[in-house]
């Protein structure tokens, strides 16, 4: 049902709906929304008062007891609380196959991706109920980034099984980070609804990430792809499809 009314609904009119009702001051849908998704706001650093609207609550930020970060530097972190949908290496410049088709990394980055050929990537799915901040995996220094147009879809599972170019025709913010002992690529792909994406970093300027600070948010609906250069990092031994990564956890590590 979700995937046949985001077909016939049009994107546009859905997400000034949604932004329209999310950002009133009505505590009920706070309630309503935390009870569906059965979200604990025992995690979230809860403003003085409360918070005044859904688009606040969606973008609390979590307790740092509540998420404890991974000491290890080797590690690099998961820069969202997500589902690992899908993991693979990219081939000939592609990921992502579903049913045959398959997206490229040039496509969804809107450059060269050849040194990420042969590296592994993986596919972050972010549910309403998850904390909806983005995080840097490593220390690492901006060498790219940028506010891609486009679509704002829906990006759940089933949606994505019918339409697998939606990753490459979705608005997204593309950002690809040097930790001096190689480079991975990030790309936080917009959705259905708001589908905004804010950063704490202006285009073209430079930027020093730390590992674990927070570097962007969405605003309902949400994926992170991030793909790795070939033969710097590995996989941690814990991620696998269709497992849940929280804040702090660790995605992948150095190659030694």
């Amino acid at each position: 049902m979700k995937v046949f009314l985001a077909s016939i609904i049009p994107a546009k009119l859905c997400g000034k709906i949604f932004r329209y009702f999310a950002t009133r001051r009505w505590r009920f849908l706070i309630r309503r929304f935390s009870s569906a998704y059965a979200i604990d706001e025992s995690q979230a650093v809860v403003p003085e008062g409360g918070f005044p609207t859904l688009l606040d609550f969606f973008l609390r930020e979590p307790k740092p007891e509540a998420r404890p970060t991974d000491p290890d530097a080797n590690k690099l972190l998961t820069p969202t609380e997500s589902l690992v949908s899908e993991i693979g290496t990219v081939s000939s410049d592609k990921f992502m196959v579903v049913k045959g088709e398959s997206c490229r990394l040039t496509d969804l980055a809107k450059k060269d991706c050849s040194i990420y050929e042969g590296g592994l990537y993986a596919v972050l799915y972010l549910s309403p109920a998850d904390f909806h901040r983005i995080y840097a995996p490593a220390e690492a220094k901006l060498v790219y980034s940028k506010l891609e147009a486009g679509a704002k879809k829906p990006v759940f599972p089933s949606y994505v099984k019918k339409h697998p170019d939606v990753f490459v025709t979705n608005q997204r913010e593309v950002m690809e980070f040097d930790t001096g002992r190689g480079r991975f690529l990030m790309a936080a792909v917009g959705a259905l609804n708001v589908g905004n994406i804010t950063t704490k970093f202006k285009e073209g300027e430079p930027y020093e990430a730390k590992r674990g600070c927070e570097i962007a948010a969405f605003e309902f609906g949400s994926t992170v792809v991030i793909a790795f250069e070939k033969g710097r990092f590995h996989l941690d031994g814990k991620v696998k499809e269709g497992t849940k990564i929280k804040l702090g956890e660790a995605l992948a590590n150095f190659e030694p």
